[in-house]
């Protein structure tokens, strides 16, 4: 399994902001966010909490994802399929993944830390081929993924409406 320099750093609890753009430079909404994140060995696990202004909840539940022997984690859950790794020496993490409810959909991130408890990531987003804006998200760790208990990712994906 080859090193890794980068996943490792990324993991506990990170809260942030999501600005998605559309490619008219306009924006299309902001929300909160809370992301837990844990690494054990090659296994991943991943859950995303988007908080709305008008009350709306989405949790999202990603289950695990494996690390493949040269450092690339493939990830295929109800949501999304695709890919991370890192990249630059291990300064970035990149990823690609499409919407299997959105037929058409590619999206590309980049993670990059500012510091070990903030750090930024754009995400690319088309569709069939054409541009169509991006998210920028600022976020701050904090807790250590010593906080995360497993059972956490026992929970089931949901939205909550207003």
């Amino acid at each position: 399994m080859v090193s890794l320099l980068l996943f490792p750093d990324m993991t506990g609890i990170w809260e942030g902001t999501y600005s998605r753009i559309n490619e008219k430079d306009e924006l299309l909404f902001r929300h909160k966010s809370k992301l837990t994140l844990h690494l054990k060995g090659n296994e991943w696990r991943q859950s995303n909490l988007y908080m709305f202004e008008n009350g709306r909840e989405e949790f999202h539940n990603f289950g695990l994802s494996l690390f493949s022997e040269d450092g690339v984690m493939k990830y295929d859950n109800p949501r999304i399929t695709g890919e991370a790794w890192e990249a630059n020496g291990g300064k970035n993490i990149l990823l690609w993944w499409t919407y299997k409810q959105i037929p058409g959909s590619m999206l590309y991130e980049m993670i990059t830390p500012i510091s070990p408890t903030h750090r930024m990531r754009v995400w690319q987003h088309s569709m069939n081929g054409k541009f169509e804006g991006i998210t920028m998200i600022e976020e701050h760790k904090k807790a250590d993924q010593s906080a995360i208990s497993l059972s956490h990712y026992d929970q089931s994906s949901y939205i909550k409406e207003t």
